[in-house]
């Protein structure tokens, strides 16, 4: 096997860009002063976060049930390495949707949003849960640039087409 399911691929490629999307959306509300815009996005913001989750699940299911290409690196410790950040992507972007499933819930923000009420939003900075939220929010930036960097060194200077293993498109080589 050469490449990942294509299933497996598109639904790598659908996380990463709701997680781009649902990046930009929680930069958006942690910066805007305006609260009606605030209590318009956060119901967007959440169900992104939650699609997501449910996709790396699935993610995960198929690619355990339509296997894997064999590991990209001659150096065992490499293949290693790249099996905990891929681990760790997963646990990283489910630990993001928890603390943010936990964040609302111990916030005030559903009040907020049932009773259509911008004023009643909550200071966010009071959250001990957001707090979380935002440090695996890093974690997995961290992460992802790991992956980009170790993908783009495989790519352009190994020279060995690592990227065609996640492509939609399915090569025939």
């Amino acid at each position: 096997m050469k490449q990942y399911s294509k299933r497996t691929s598109i639904l790598h490629w659908l996380i990463f860009l709701l997680v781009v999307g649902a990046f930009f959306l929680g930069h958006e509300l942690d910066e805007s002063k305006d609260a009606a815009q605030k209590l318009s996005l956060f119901p967007i913001h959440f169900l992104t976060g939650d699609l997501i989750v449910l996709l790396v699940l699935v993610r995960i299911y198929f690619r355990k049930k339509d296997g894997e290409p064999t590991p990209a690196n001659a150096n065992p410790l490499l293949n290693k390495l790249a099996t905990a950040t891929h681990g760790l992507m997963n646990i990283s972007l489910i630990a993001v949707a928890i603390t943010g499933m936990v964040t609302v819930a111990t916030s005030g923000v559903i009040e907020a949003l049932k009773k259509s009420d911008p004023s009643l939003l909550p200071d966010f900075h009071n959250v001990g849960a957001k707090e979380y939220h935002e440090l695996f929010i890093g974690l997995l930036f961290l992460l992802v640039v790991f992956h980009v960097i170790a993908t783009l060194y495989h790519q352009f200077i190994v020279k060995d087409n690592l990227l065609r293993r996640i492509m939609i498109k399915r090569f025939q080589d």
